[in-house]
């Protein structure tokens, strides 16, 4: 909730469309951080069947992030390939007009308490706007009990933030 505003996750199983619409945009905004190139068309872009897991198993949850009636961004769920007893949030993204907000802290927080359970964020190295975000809504969500290290994921080194939701 922001100011007299109401934030609400709506299951995008449906919608994949409208997520890989605003996930050029996701990419943009990453693409600064991870050297990325804008393509020869000027879009940034993305192998879409990456995102398939979300739309064929079970233990894989898309949501969109509305303010309102406004699309507001996205966050991708699941269950972490390489340790399934841990919630991941695997992509979250907030449109540049919603952010400083509170709609992404109010967003996670009705994500997460959906799964309670284990759950870790994982941020590239180089995100640190991410990263200082992150820190402040799993802070506030878990008065502060969170452990963060530095792991691979796949071939990348990332924080992990792993924290409890009850």
């Amino acid at each position: 909730m922001t100011g007299n505003n109401q934030v609400s996750l709506v299951p995008a199983k449906a919608q994949r469309h409208v997520v890989e619409n605003l996930f050029h945009y996701y990419v943009y905004e990453l693409a600064a951080m991870g050297k990325w190139p804008c393509s020869a068309e000027g879009v940034y872009t993305f192998n879409a069947s990456l995102l398939d897991p979300h739309w064929q198993r079970d233990d894989h949850w898309p949501y969109l992030i509305y303010q309102d009636n406004e699309l507001a961004g996205f966050c991708l769920l699941r269950r972490y390939p390489f340790n399934p007893e841990r919630y991941d949030i695997d992509q979250f993204f907030i449109i540049r007009k919603f952010m400083g907000s509170g709609v992404g802290k109010a967003a996670f927080n009705l994500a997460v308490k959906n799964f309670p359970g284990r759950w870790q964020t994982r941020v590239m190295l180089e995100n640190l706007p991410a990263l200082k975000f992150w820190r402040s809504a799993i802070g506030a969500l878990t008065q502060g009990d969170f452990t963060e290290q530095i792991q691979t994921d796949d071939d990348l080194q990332m924080h992990f933030i792993t924290y409890d939701v009850c």
